[in-house]
């Protein structure tokens, strides 16, 4: 497809700013006007005149420094600009493979409500319905919140058109879900703005949100997150590369052996691993594992690590291998794109002991001119991990953008 160029008028050049200034308070917020001016390369009344609006419409406020030491040096108050936490909020639903969560996010990421459901009916329909009878009662109870609300953000483990909400690939198991425009459903019986992504790119606005202190100086990472799949969504210049139908980022896909096809899910996914301390269960080889789990088909990730951790060497093989071609996958990221930042996450990457062996590999193997450039940090998601990236998908699109 043909890229597009225009011109900008006047009104689209104030909203670029406004979202250049809101982009840089998630980022290094609390901060003065004068800062902002600086850093964004805008004149002072340009910042100025947009806080003001935004501090009357209640989204912005002034912070007054109590240090007396800094008010004796230079004369006066110091006033810092930041967000009102209660000026809005974004309820984010996960439709995870396990179980269902919901929670409802302000503006500076406190969670002031969340909920645990049973994972979701295959059924597209009677997922609707399950799905629409939650938000009536979350709109019903939280009627104060729902009055400020500013939308819907929606996490589910699938490729995802965010531009239009339309599920694009899903697993079997919800077959009836692949094509359907989930935004467009929810938004008709709501009347609020929804927004569909993938569960793991929606959770790099976790991180550019909410995570200042993990990605403050880096405007290019990746989130490598290793759990029943793999993927690798990336964020350039702080914009979420997507490609043409929100498939970017799979890497859990990249072909690993020629000769067998075999994809780095295969090798290093948690099914993947599961599946072969099961087998090495049914051969006699683990026999902590043996010990900590009786029956092969409720084997858990935890109790993998716990065998890890007792030194059971079957184990061990088994995760080392796995971080072997993570490691692989990450040096060829490297290699193709030289990222400021990989960010780790999700189950794969609790140990210690498996992130830096997937980091000594990477920086064996990648091709750069400085190995030592990317930096490597881990990040822990709880369980409401993707409902909370849902609603920072929903703040990114429908506040800061």
């Amino acid at each position: 497809m043909a890229v597009r160029h225009s011109g900008k008028n006047q009104i689209i050049a104030k909203q670029e700013n406004i979202t250049l200034l809101k982009s840089f308070l998630y980022r290094r917020g609390p901060t003065s006007r004068a800062e902002i001016a600086e850093e964004l390369g805008l004149t002072p009344p340009t910042i100025t005149n947009i806080t003001a609006e935004l501090i009357q419409a209640g989204i912005l406020q002034e912070i007054r420094e109590d240090n007396t030491d800094i008010v004796r040096k230079v004369g006066r108050q110091p006033i810092r600009i930041d967000f009102v936490a209660d000026g809005g909020y974004a309820l984010g639903i996960s439709l995870g493979r396990d179980k269902t969560h919901y929670c409802i996010l302000d503006l500076k990421g406190n969670c002031v409500f969340k909920k645990e459901m049973n994972v979701m009916p295959d059924s597209y329909e009677e997922m609707l319905s399950v799905l629409y009878r939650e938000i009536g009662k979350i709109r019903a109870e939280k009627a104060d919140i729902w009055n400020k609300l500013i939308g819907i953000g929606i996490s589910v483990p699938a490729i995802i058109d965010a531009h239009a909400g339309r599920i694009c690939q899903i697993e079997e198991e919800r077959a009836s879900w692949q094509g359907r425009v989930l935004s467009e459903d929810v938004h008709a019986e709501f009347g609020v703005p929804v927004r569909t992504d993938n569960n793991v790119r929606a959770r790099t606005m976790t991180l550019a949100l909410f995570c200042p202190e993990v990605i403050r100086n880096y405007g290019t990472f990746v989130l490598c997150y290793a759990s029943w799949g793999i993927a690798g969504p990336m964020i350039v210049q702080e914009r979420s590369v997507r490609g043409e139908y929100g498939a970017a980022g799979e890497i859990g896909h990249m072909v690993m052996d020629p000769e067998s096809g075999r994809t780095l899910e295969e090798f290093s996914s948690l099914r993947s691993v599961l599946q072969e301390c099961r087998r090495a269960m049914a051969e006699g080889k683990t026999t902590v594992l043996q010990k900590l789990c009786r029956d092969p088909e409720e084997l858990t990730i935890e109790q993998i690590h716990a065998a890890q951790e007792a030194q059971d060497p079957a184990v061990q093989k088994i995760m080392k291998k796995a971080m072997y071609y993570i490691g692989i996958a990450l040096s060829n990221i490297i290699s193709f794109m030289n990222p400021d930042l990989i960010v780790l996450g999700g189950p794969m990457f609790v140990r210690e002991e498996n992130r830096a062996y997937a980091e000594q590999v990477m920086r064996a193997h990648a091709y750069s001119a400085d190995i030592d450039h990317t930096a490597v940090r881990y990040v822990e998601f709880d369980a409401y991990g993707g409902a909370d990236a849902a609603a920072a998908a929903c703040l990114d699109k429908f506040f800061v953008r």
